[in-house]
């Protein structure tokens, strides 16, 4: 992989999928990754290969070779030094301990050989399944639903501690778009997001599988949520990705959609939710929303820092800087990975 194409090694992949990276290298290896249909296909063939090695079982071997393999040697040898013996000097038991050996490692190097080219073919057969995985176009708003409510609530309020999220208003996403399940009393929202929030250029924009849990505080709730919604509304009337961010432009422009609040911010603690197939649930953080400011105000991206930039809104139609801190725990109090 080259540099001038990736700002991330495969080494540091492979750091990453491993929870070995520093905070602001693991969110900026996410910020690639979303970006990046090459690197999301090498990282699903990493996790393929490592869930490969870990089912897969090796019994203990005997020490030695078997009985019937060194008669069958020993047999094959004494008839070849036989026909040789009136031309040849006569071989020690030593030589035909060696050859013994010899057979036995080349034997060994077939395996591995055989081993190889199996692992080989696996792992080819997973990178086409990777690469039929795509998601070119929207699918039916079935596979965007989720069946069972009660599970999209509590999907929807693990996105904060309970100590918030019990009290916060909850959305639930419906054929006509999100409504109200439960009333809220503390001015937050809680919902699971799909797939159609990630950047309008990200690989997976109509990815199915994603479900973003995220909790927005009250400032939040007024100016990023409605972009939230409107995006829905124009994806369930079947506009196309143009019309869409022609329409948030306009948005914009006349007032509809208002630029963020001082302190919006949003929880994105959940260890149950999924980003997109690259990354899983990635880790739990702290989302903060501004009208468009340079990173630099909040050193983000330098080096020890914990904040990043977010590609959600970057390149995109929204006037929107948005800013990514992780924390040490899930909104449930337990760890969360080292990174």
């Amino acid at each position: 992989m080259s540099m001038n194409r990736h700002p991330i090694e495969q080494e540091e992949l492979m750091a990453y999928l491993d929870g070995e990276l520093s905070a602001d290298q693991a969110t900026e290896a996410l910020s690639h990754l979303e970006l990046c249909p090459e690197c999301q296909t090498l990282v699903a063939d990493f996790r393929g290969v490592s869930q490969e090695l870990m089912a897969w079982e090796v019994e203990s071997p005997e020490i030695g070779i078997p009985s019937e393999i060194n008669a069958a040697l020993a047999e094959r040898l004494q008839k070849r030094e036989a026909a040789k013996i009136k031309t040849s000097w006569p071989r020690s038991e030593n030589s035909i301990v060696t050859n013994r050996w010899v057979w036995a490692g080349a034997l060994a190097i077939v395996c591995v050989a055989v081993a190889l080219t199996l692992s080989l073919i696996s792992r080819n057969r997973n990178r086409s399944d990777v690469r039929r995985t795509s998601y070119p176009s929207m699918a039916s708003i079935e596979q965007y639903l989720m069946p069972d409510r009660n599970a999209e609530i509590a999907l929807a309020r693990s996105a904060a501690p309970e100590s918030i999220s019990d009290d916060a208003k909850i959305l639930v996403l419906e054929w006509r778009g999100y409504e109200t399940a439960i009333e809220g009393k503390n001015g937050f929202v809680c919902m699971v997001e799909r797939s159609w929030t990630s950047p309008f250029n990200s690989a997976e924009f109509w990815n199915p599988k994603v479900h973003v849990p995220v909790c927005f505080n009250p400032a939040a709730a007024r100016t990023i949520l409605p972009l939230t919604i409107k995006r829905t509304e124009m994806v369930l009337a079947g506009l196309s990705k143009a019309q869409m961010i022609d329409s948030i432009k306009a948005g914009y422009d006349n007032k509809k959609l208002l630029a963020p609040e001082p302190g919006a911010m949003c929880y994105m603690m959940s260890r149950a939710g999924h980003l997109n197939d690259a990354v899983g649930h990635f880790v739990p953080h702290l989302m903060f929303y501004f009208p468009l400011i340079d990173k630099s105000s909040w050193g983000a991206d330098l080096p020890d820092s914990p904040v990043t930039l977010n590609p959600q809104f970057q390149g995109g139609p929204e006037p929107i800087t948005e800013f990514v801190i992780p924390v040490a725990k899930w909104s449930d109090g337990t760890a969360a990975p080292e990174m």
